[in-house]
């Protein structure tokens, strides 16, 4: 890989490669261990490279042993949220509630380790004629709702436990929202769990590269989308419908994103040499954190708003619309507008007190406004 890359880039992608190729890591003088933990952290890989990590005589005791409270915390943390999935998964199906597990909870089984896929929640698809009925399993279990969005309901549970029931899998956003038709009928049913539901392998990947690219469109995304594509495909990618995979992608217009991203995960992970566009690309990829940055999601649907109109306009458009969402959005946020939507004003100034009373977060936002040029 060119040296345009930081020797700490380039390190822990092939330590990455080492691991999920079972090969022992060689020593790399000259590696500043703090900026290779930072960068792991930033791209949560570092429960993927600790065991090679481990194994390196170089590495200073301070940052390996650094290296082994965020593995063990991470362990610690996973064992706590992995309890509390089984209880919820069997409060579902003591409801007779159809459920399907998504993302990590499916790309986990792809590492060499379970554990060494680190998750942020439990990102779970179920029937929305059931919404209420999973609401008031979360509340009995000592779930808070923390937001009801377009195309999710959220619930977090202290220390770190957090949920994300799924209604469809994508919202409308930047002009993207890729529907997955018979998405059910494509799941096969578990042989023991009537009520669980197994996403097929083509809807699986699918949803991989339309979820990465969402990510990438709107505020970047980090290595480890690369790596859980790399994974997949090394594994079950002879599996696909190549046909049918091409089909879907090219209908939702990111086909040259799949081959283009493809390319580069199998490049970087099996050490070939980059082409000066792919190393364009793992630039964009290395420079976010694992997905992306407000900064950016700012300045991207700014950029959108603008649309040939000057960017002072845009600005004033895009805080307008902050304070005062429209009504679609409004009734996603809060359900109680289902039924009463006569509440929408009162709500609309309920919203613009906690904007008064957040300020650190709300001045925050506004600078990434002031800032985009």
């Amino acid at each position: 890989m060119s040296e345009k890359f930081s020797k700490e880039v380039r390190f822990l992608l092939y330590l990455l490669s080492c691991v999920f190729n079972g090969k022992e890591p060689k020593e790399e003088q000259g590696i500043d261990y703090r900026e290779l933990l930072d960068l792991a952290r930033k791209h949560q890989v570092y429960n993927i490279i600790f065991p090679a990590i481990s194994s390196l005589e170089g590495v200073p005791d301070e940052e390996k042993s650094e290296f082994r409270d965020y593995s063990m915390s991470e362990l610690k943390r996973m064992l706590v949220i992995n309890n509390e999935r089984e209880i919820i998964l069997e409060k579902l199906t003591e409801k007779g509630i159809r459920y399907m597990p998504l993302k990590g909870l499916i790309l986990k089984a792809y590492y060499p380790k379970e554990s060494m896929r680190q998750m942020s929640d439990n990102d779970i698809l179920f029937d929305e004629e059931n919404r209420d009925a999973v609401a008031e399993i979360m509340k009995e279990c000592g779930y808070k709702s923390t937001a009801t969005g377009e195309n999710s309901d959220d619930y977090f549970k202290e220390p770190f436990s957090t949920f994300e029931f799924h209604r469809t899998l994508f919202f409308m956003e930047h002009n993207f929202c890729p529907e997955f038709d018979n998405l059910w009928e494509n799941a096969s049913q578990d042989e023991e769990n009537p009520c669980l539901y197994h996403m097929g392998l083509d809807d699986i990947y699918i949803y991989n590269v339309c979820h990465m690219y969402k990510h990438f469109s709107t505020a970047g995304c980090g290595i480890r989308f690369l790596a859980d594509n790399y994974l997949f495909l090394r594994r079950d990618g002879d599996k696909l419908d190549n046909a049918y995979v091409s089909e879907k992608l090219s209908e939702y217009g990111i086909l040259d994103f799949e081959q283009k991203t493809r390319r580069l995960a199998f490049k970087i992970f099996d050490g070939e040499k980059l082409s000066d566009d792919e190393e364009e690309l793992l630039r964009v990829f290395i420079n976010f954190g694992i997905f992306g940055s407000d900064s950016v999601r700012i300045q991207r649907e700014l950029e959108q708003m603008a649309d040939g109109t000057p960017l002072d306009k845009a600005k004033k458009k895009y805080i307008l619309k902050r304070l005062f969402p429209p009504k679609k959005k409004m009734k996603a946020d809060y359900r109680v507008l289902e039924k009463h939507p006569y509440l929408l004003p009162a709500i609309y100034i309920h919203r613009f007190f906690k904007v008064i009373f957040n300020p650190k977060d709300t001045l925050d936002e506004v600078k990434n406004v002031k800032h985009v040029k």
